[in-house]
This record gives C-alpha cells, structure tokens and sequence, in this order.
C-alpha cells in the first residue's frame, strides 16, 4: 500500500470531517471549520491527511507552525479504526519519514503535540491509558485536567461542588437578580461577547492576549449554528445586561468549557452560578449522560493566577484526568561549541531516510523517487 499527504485547504470539508465522525479518536478541534481558525493569528495551519492510493483518508492532524520555528499539535491527531497491524506499522513510518524531511526543509526546532481527553478511543468511559503519540515518534509526556461525570444522579450535582460554590449558587438563586440567556449566534450577540473578552483581558494585564474579532465572528457564525458551539451569557435582570459568558465547545455528549469572560464589577460568585446553570443545561442536553470539562488542572501551585484558575475549574464535582502529550523524538545529534570559554550543548535534527515531492497538479506530498 502506497500513501500520500494532502494539505488540510486541499480536502473538502464533507470528506474531512466524515473521517473525523468515524473515527473513535476524533473530536470537535479536528472538524473543519474548527482548525480553519486559531486563537493566535500569526500561527500558519499545516494540518494535513494521509491517504491511500484509493484517496480514502487514514490519518489527520491539526498541525500549526508557530514563531520561532515551533512545530504545534494542539490536540493531536485521528487515525482510521481497525487498521491492519501491518498497514499501520507502515503509516507511522510514513509519518515519521514526512515529519523528519518537513523538520529539515523548515529548520524546526521542537515539535510538541498534545490529545483530546473526551474522545471514545482516550476518555474516561475506555480505560486506556495508553498515550497514543509513542508509536509516532514522540516521547510521551502528561498533563491534567478536571472532568465532570454528567451521568451522576440528579441530587448529587450540587452537593457535589465545593462549599464556597454551593454556598454562591443557593445564594445567587434566591436573589433572583440574573437570568442565564443562550445565543443562538446572533451578530449582536458576538459583538457583546467580543466586549467582555476584550473587558476581561485587559482587567487581568493580559492585553496582548486578546483574541482577533475574526476569531469570535467565525464561531459565532459557522460553529454555533452547526451546533459545535453553545454560548451563554448572564443577564442582570434589572438593567438587561451582559454580566458573563460562557463559550462551550460540544461534540456528541461531551463538552468543553471553551472561553469564560465577565464585567469588571459584578457580584462575587457569578461566574460560578453561570457555569454550573451552564453544565446542567449542557447535562440535560446529553440525556444526563457524558462528560463535561472544565479544563487545565494544576493541583500543585499554591499562588498565582493559574492557581486561581485550578480553584474554579476543579469546584464543580469535577474529577482529575491525564491529557496526553508529547515532544518529537526523530533522528538527531548532540553537538556542541564553546563562546567565551562557556560550553553550550545543543542536537541538531539529522537528514530524513526520504525526500518528498509535491504533485504541482494535485498538491500531494509523495516520497520521491530520487530519494
């Protein structure tokens, strides 16, 4: 079996994500219309597929090439269940061989990437804690975040959230000052939005990391109405308007806690009300079943912002769980040199075992004859 690379913008979208929707790796990041954005602007998109010679794709990944020659996976890469142990072992060498000659051509310097922990294949309902990115070349690696079982009985989805929590909710519930209102991806909408996030960096001394406009209108105008994304927002009853919001990734009967933001002046606890009206609508969407995360986990820190954000993230009934990693691992040598009698140690990524070519015609990437 021969294969071929085909860039992410040269395969259409239908036939793009029914491969996503069959295989049992697959999630929401690796949809069209959700790679064909990025939060950083500057990043450029080489997510690719691995085809056969029948033009059936194998194999996708959401790949970007960031600044300072950085290789970036955020959420990794599907695969076509139920491959022939011999066909596979042949696809990650495949793999490899491109990964190695791309490294070369652009000089890159590191090459992380990173899995979804709510697919079929990896989340909590499989049992396998397998990281999928050692048979490709990576050094495995983890990380963790916090994870809601939406299949919990009703009366344990408060009692369940931690004191302090609990305690803003029954308090916020009983003020009946707020209503929770979801988008359905009206402009107006995104345009409030787009003010509370801008209103919420810039509260937290975190101006440069302001989403473009682009990036928000795209959701709202190709996301929410595919159903891929749900957006609330908290809604003063008294003034008519926009407290909070929530931004929640959807794929099946699994969900993210994509993007929060909120007004500078606002009562203490809103947030949390929000989310957790948030979870139990996204629950009683699901049948009660599934899995809600609310994302990064650092259980370890003791002060700091991200400590702040373990805090709320984990207070929801939530439980911890591993998102695997990885750092690429191909083909290199230790070198070294000195400056000013100071020794520094660096590898350097050696030729690939294959070169490949483009079909100008196609635009495939196949291994070259001449090698």
């Amino acid at each position: 079996m021969s294969f071929k690379i085909k860039h992410f913008l040269d395969i259409s979208k239908e036939q793009w994500d029914e491969f996503v929707h069959s295989s049992s790796m697959g999630w929401a990041y690796f949809l069209h219309d959700v790679i064909l954005i990025h939060r950083n602007s500057s990043y450029k998109n080489e997510s690719f597929a691995i085809l056969n010679e029948k033009d059936e794709i194998l194999f996708v990944i959401q790949l970007h090439l960031a600044s300072r020659k950085r290789l970036i996976s955020q959420w990794g890469f599907c695969l076509k269940d139920n491959l022939p142990p011999k066909i596979l072992k042949k696809l990650q060498k495949f793999f490899e061989n491109y990964i190695d000659f791309y490294i070369n051509e652009q000089k890159i310097k590191s090459f992380e990437i990173a899995f979804p922990p709510l697919t079929k294949a990896n989340g909590p309902q499989a049992h396998n804690m397998i990281n999928p990115a050692m048979s490709f070349g990576f050094k495995p690696e983890i990380r963790y975040t916090y994870i809601i079982d939406l299949s919990k009985p009703d009366d344990r989805m408060l009692p369940d959230c931690e004191e302090t929590t609990r305690q803003a909710i029954r308090k916020i519930d009983k003020l009946d000052n707020y209503s929770v209102v979801e988008s359905i991806g009206l402009k107006e909408d995104c345009d409030k939005y787009i003010k509370l996030h801008k209103e919420t960096y810039t509260r937290t001394g975190a101006k440069k990391s302001i989403i473009s406009d682009d990036y928000h209108k795209h959701i709202f105008s190709k996301l929410i109405p595919q159903g891929l994304c749900r957006v609330f927002f908290l809604k003063d009853n008294s003034t008519n308007e926009y407290i909070s919001s929530a931004m929640i990734l959807v794929y099946k009967n699994t969900a993210y806690y994509w993007w929060g933001n909120s007004k500078n002046e606002k009562d203490i606890g809103v947030n949390k009300y929000l989310l957790f009206k948030v979870i139990c609508a996204i629950r009683e969407s699901f049948g009660k079943t599934g899995y809600f995360e609310t994302g990064g986990a650092y259980p370890y820190l003791r002060n700091g912002k991200y400590k702040g954000l373990n805090d709320f993230k984990k207070c929801f009934g939530t439980f911890l769980y591993p998102i695997h990693k990885g750092s690429y691992d191909g083909k290199y040598e230790r070198k070294q040199f000195k400056f000013c009698g100071i020794k520094f140690k660096y590898k350097r990524f050696l030729k690939p075992e294959e070169n490949f070519v483009q079909d100008l015609k196609t635009k495939e990437w196949l291994i070259s004859c001449s090698g």
